[in-house]
């Protein structure tokens, strides 16, 4: 049976709130995409020829535990202060809830998996870094569970294993290799991917990486910045103008969510490095097994945790860089040098001069010096890791999400890289009502006669049709 490809990545589906004054505006109902969803999926199933098996690819990033801050009325557990300010820890119990949670404010997305599901068709859901939770087996039941229960709402059924997670990749030799792409991003990437779990305050968390901290320690009380876009990444003034506008004159605040955050930021990224130093004593063997399940010989299993880039945790100047701490620490010496100046007695000019020219001159030297690849490199990092990829495996079609950035870009005359974008909301900075356009994407892939037919672009308008050809490097 001839298999078709409908590959989606980074819904990043969360709770629904509405606040008048903007806050969270991403995560308001005017964003909620799931009618779209649905007509895409039904499209999909509408579309696949008898004698064809549709397998829909969930490529990362679907649900986003880490927008949830929410807290059950009647906890089972108790919550700590932390969790109050800024949402609950990713442990199995508290995962599971803030799964079900996320699928009551998505019924309807909930329905149109149930629909490919009993159609009899698959879904292959692949993790990403923001919905790694589902690595523990409670909060998959709590999907399998919402799952049985719409379709045995509506008389509908379907086999258990028609539906699979996968936390790593996936793939079908000779025909598609589909990876969030986090595990090539050092902000973003697991010191162990098929073992992500960490014992901390006692119990087995996700060792979230800096990404996911940042998100729940900064951008859940810096809620006027869209976590889904690169808008945060801004220079002083720009940063000056953000308060001015948004948090000056309301109780909002902006300067003390992001030191304290980022000190915690920094806190837990350290605790979980230092429980992470050795890997877990039969790792290997599960990275060779789940590349013999994916098809995969031991070298090609191997070869592809080489590609793989070692979390910022480990670069801990470049995590304090990120964070801005530096120019806080930078800041505080030269407030500290001039008073001291001022203090000393020492001509008037000296006084003047250091603080006026030679302190932004060593803060310029420093910048020029300490400069290092952003949070955006990874956007050219991912066509040159699918390249790879597909030498390695002979697949003629490398799938990522992660980064945003809708794109098909021809390998060579026999391979496609395609990043699915995403479908959460992209604004312009400081505009708020309104997305960029040119996203909700959707890859199509369908093989016919040995060939593969791709068809891509934002749904339901498909922009970009391309078939393959001769292998052959150009």
């Amino acid at each position: 049976m001839a298999n078709r490809y409908l590959v989606l990545s980074d819904l990043h589906l969360a709770d629904v709130e509405d606040h008048p004054d903007g806050w969270k505006f991403f995560k308001g109902r005017r964003f909620v995409v799931d009618a779209e969803l649905a007509g895409v999926l039904a499209r999909g199933i509408a579309d696949t020829p008898q004698g064809e098996h549709l397998v829909l690819v969930l490529n990362g990033d679907v649900f986003d535990f880490d927008l949830v801050t929410a807290l059950p009325a009647e906890p089972p557990w108790p919550i700590s202060r932390h969790e109050r300010w800024r949402g609950l820890d990713a442990t199995s119990e508290r995962s599971a809830w803030k799964l079900s949670h996320i699928l009551a404010h998505h019924p309807v997305f909930v329905s149109a998996l149930v629909d490919v599901l009993a159609a009899g068709h698959e879904v292959v859901y692949v993790l990403g870094n923001h919905d790694r939770e589902l690595d523990f087996p409670e909060v998959q039941h709590v999907l399998r569970q919402a799952l049985q229960a719409d379709a045995a709402g509506r008389g509908l059924a379907f086999p258990a294993e028609a539906l699979r997670l996968e936390p790593w990749f996936y793939h079908v030799p000779g025909e598609i290799y589909a990876e969030h792409g986090h595990q090539y991003d050092v902000y973003s990437s697991l010191r162990y991917v098929l073992s992500p779990r960490v014992v901390l305050g006692g119990e087995e968390q996700i060792a979230l990486p800096m990404g996911n901290l940042s998100n729940r320690f900064l951008m859940s009380r810096m809620g006027f910045f869209n976590p889904h876009v690169g808008e945060f990444i801004l220079n002083i003034f720009r940063y000056l103008a953000h308060w001015l506008r948004y948090y000056a004159f309301t109780k909002r605040g902006l300067v003390m969510p992001w030191l304290l955050g980022s000190l915690r930021v920094v806190a837990r990224i350290v605790d979980t490095r230092r429980r992470l130093l050795q890997a877990p004593p039969d790792y290997e063997q599960r990275v060779r097994a789940y590349g013999a399940r994916q098809g995969l010989e031991a070298a090609q299993i191997d070869a592809l945790q080489g590609l793989q880039e070692e979390p910022i945790a480990y670069r801990l100047f470049r995590l304090v860089r990120e964070l801005w701490l530096d120019r806080l620490v930078i800041a505080l010496v030269l407030t500290a040098g001039t008073v001291t100046l001022a203090l000393v007695p020492i001509p008037l000019w000296i006084k003047l001069m250091l603080p006026l020219s030679a302190f932004p001159l060593a803060f310029l030297v420093y910048e020029t010096l300490a400069r290092d690849e952003s949070i955006f490199a990874i956007e050219k990092r991912l066509p040159r890791m699918a390249g790879r990829i597909s030498d390695l495996l002979h697949v003629p079609v490398v799938a990522f999400g992660h980064v945003h950035v809708p794109r098909l870009v021809p390998l060579d005359a026999g391979c496609t890289f395609v990043d699915t974008g995403t479908w959460a909301p992209m604004t312009p900075f400081g505009e708020h009502g309104r997305t960029s356009p040119g996203y909700r994407n959707v890859l199509q892939v369908c093989f016919r006669e040995g060939e593969a037919c791709l068809t891509f672009g934002c749904a339901p308008r498909v922009f970009v049709e391309r078939r393959k050809g001769p292998r052959r490097r150009v």
